[in-house]
């Protein structure tokens, strides 16, 4: 996996900030708050009821810290384990998109589903993988065909994999100049692909 300096520094950072935190809060904690909570009213008491009344600020006083601690300790879990996962999705994301330019079609076509992986569990990078997709169409169908009566594979998975990601997004797929011949196109909908300068013969058009 990519280590993501910036991150981990940052996470440094937050972690040293936290345990800093949780020093000087240990030491009011346990020392000055409960003396100066009780210095006032402790006029008057033995030592040893002082030492009770310093006891019974300062337990309740734990207690709270250590809910605190409880709570930052999740939050930076939680933290800790988002960051994580956006690096692996980042490095699955990187790794598909290096697969699309591959010279074999079905590592190209491997490429192309873990892309559709990615984007059903990231929806963030999900418009994303619809432009990439649509880039890929438009760039591969204009090359040379080996045979003229069928796109290449690796298009038609293009082609599917980006209809269903449609279906869970907003965007529109980039389909304008591509050589589109015999290419079924009826699972899309018109309002959600641009086919400006397209070649279109004897494709399966989408309903209107």
């Amino acid at each position: 996996m990519t280590v993501n300096w910036d991150r981990a520094l940052r996470s440094s950072r937050w972690a040293l900030l936290l345990l800093s935190g949780a020093v000087i809060l240990g030491m009011l904690t346990l020392w000055l708050l409960p003396a100066l909570l009780t210095r006032h009213p402790s006029h008057g008491m033995t030592a040893a009821e002082q030492l009770k009344a310093v006891n019974d600020v300062r337990a309740p006083l734990v207690g709270f810290v250590i809910l605190l601690g409880s709570a930052a300790t999740l939050w930076f879990t939680a933290r800790t384990y988002r960051l994580g996962r956006e690096g692996q999705v980042t490095d699955r994301y990187t790794k598909a998109v290096g697969q699309l330019g591959d010279t074999k079609a079905p590592v190209r076509v491997g490429g192309i589903y873990a892309l559709e992986r990615i984007g059903n569990d990231s929806p963030r990078d999900r418009d994303t993988i619809i432009w990439v997709l649509g880039a890929f169409v438009r760039e591969r169908s204009r090359e040379m065909r080996e045979r003229q009566d069928v796109a290449p594979e690796d298009v038609r998975a293009a082609l599917r994999v980006a209809s269903r990601l449609l279906a869970q997004s907003t965007v529109k797929l980039d389909l304008r100049d591509a050589d589109l011949r015999n290419t079924d196109l009826s699972k899309f909908s018109t309002a959600r692909i641009l086919l400006d300068g397209a070649d279109l013969t004897d494709a399966v058009l989408p309903a209107a």
